[in-house]
């Protein structure tokens, strides 16, 4: 679906909601406002109305860009049609929010999306929910709770790609799920996230199961300073009609190379239904204009490959540190009710300056020349990226971000050859994002 034509459906979606319940209320009188997007809210309080939307514009330059057979085929590599460098739309959304009565509700779309991924696959968030005791309770299609970094918004993760304890990786191709979730807070300082989910989106059919939840933990919490601890479990259950269950590394930006760590369920004589249960941990600290963070995920794969003639699991570890540091002296903002962190607020007229760095890593245990779950051929499947960045927030809403990737896939030593392998390759990656 073109953007332009994908923009004016949403412009007219939200004009006919906003007539309706206006004319609904019995014309009540309703106010106009402009605070990061247009606001439509009724003097009752009972009717607000909100569009918001991004826009993500990336360009890629990839190196070695020269045909070698020491390397994997990407950039230049490739056939002019194929090549990955160049510019490309990596998000356009358009955002309704809103309120009725006492029931919230969400609804994204991606117009940026390919023509095999259109509408409804292009729906990232489309739910209902109404306030429940503590928390939330929502029903519809959302991100399950799991992850500081795979929880925290597009529009305010520090750098460009995701690392490899998100959907990036450990949750490969289930960022956005349907079913039924319930978050809060217990205390200020003690959040809490659960969810039963179908491992599907919408366009799919209904079928496997999600299930897990998060806790978060800010044993300190004052001004200029917060330590931030959390945990999360999760169990996805995948069949022949849902979402695989999988670990695939992307690595080197969004038009690098995948490298797959396992597939549940990929060994010959594997049963109908096979699972992924991953444990995560995340812990960060804020100072000032200063911030460290760090998770680590541990998941089980089970029925990856054969050893001696029968199905055996797989064992698949992914951690990342990060480091940033605003030069202009901002400070990071945190988000109690999502339990992330946030845009920054610029206190010069200059904007907000940060830089970034960050190590990340995916590995999976149980390959060997005998054992083969990453289907290489190799003794070892390994995964790093060091990803070196900066940020320039002018304004608020606006960001311009440069990443550079560092990237090694370790593989070991083949079948048929002895000498070690590790494919190596650098990644030059350039985003201007806009928000309201």
């Amino acid at each position: 679906m073109p953007v332009s034509r994908g923009l004016k459906i949403s412009f007219k979606f939200l004009s006919l909601m906003a007539l309706t319940h206006i004319g609904i209320t019995n014309c009540q009188a309703v106010n106009f406002s402009y605070k990061n997007g247009l606001r439509i809210k009724s003097d009752n309080g009972n009717f607000e109305l909100g569009l918001n939307g991004r826009g993500h514009f990336d360009t890629h330059w990839l190196y070695p860009d020269n045909a070698s057979s020491d390397y994997p085929a990407f950039g230049s590599q490739l056939l002019h049609a194929d090549d990955r460098e160049g510019f490309n739309w990596r998000r356009t959304y358009a955002t309704v929010t809103g309120k009725i009565h006492r029931v919230n509700f969400k609804f994204e779309n991606d117009f940026a999306v390919n023509a095999t991924t259109a509408f409804p696959h292009s729906l990232r968030e489309a739910w209902v929910a109404t306030q429940l005791g503590p928390g939330q309770l929502t029903i519809g299609q959302f991100k399950p709770y799991r992850g500081l970094e795979e929880i925290t918004s597009s529009n305010e993760i520090t750098l460009m790609e995701r690392p490899s304890t998100s959907s990036t990786g450990i949750y490969s191709g289930r960022q956005f799920l349907t079913g039924i979730g319930y978050r809060g807070l217990i205390r200020e300082n003690l959040g809490f996230g659960l969810y039963v989910m179908s491992l599907a989106h919408f366009g799919l059919p209904v079928e496997g199961t999600s299930y897990g939840g998060r806790a978060v933990w800010l044993p300190l919490d004052r001004e200029g300073q917060l330590i931030h601890l959390g945990f999360s479990i999760s169990r996805d259950t995948a069949n022949r009609n849902s979402l695989s269950a999988k670990i695939t590394d992307i690595y080197g930006g969004r038009l690098g190379i995948n490298q797959s760590l396992g597939v549940a369920g990929a060994s010959p004589g594997a049963p109908d239904h096979n699972s992924q249960s991953t444990f995560a941990a995340e812990t960060a600290y804020a100072i000032g204009p200063l911030t460290l963070q760090g998770e680590y995920a541990l998941s089980r794969l089970d029925n990856t490959h054969l050893a001696g003639g029968h199905p055996h699991d797989s064992t698949i570890q992914a951690f990342y540190t990060q480091a940033s540091w605003f030069l202009t002296g901002e400070t990071a903002v945190y988000r109690k009710d999502r339990g992330a962190f946030g845009k920054p607020q610029p206190i010069s007229k200059w904007g907000a300056l940060e830089l970034v760095g960050r190590y990340d890593l995916a590995e999976n245990f149980s390959q060997s020349l005998n054992a083969n779950p990453c289907k290489t051929g190799t003794s070892k499947c390994q995964v790093q990226i060091i990803t070196l960045g900066a940020n320039w927030y002018p304004y608020s809403n606006i960001r311009l971000m440069l990443n550079y990737y560092l990237a090694d896939a370790m593989l070991g030593h083949s079948s048929h050859d002895t000498a070690a392998r590790t494919d190596h390759f650098s990644v030059l990656s350039v985003r201007t994002q806009i928000s309201f």
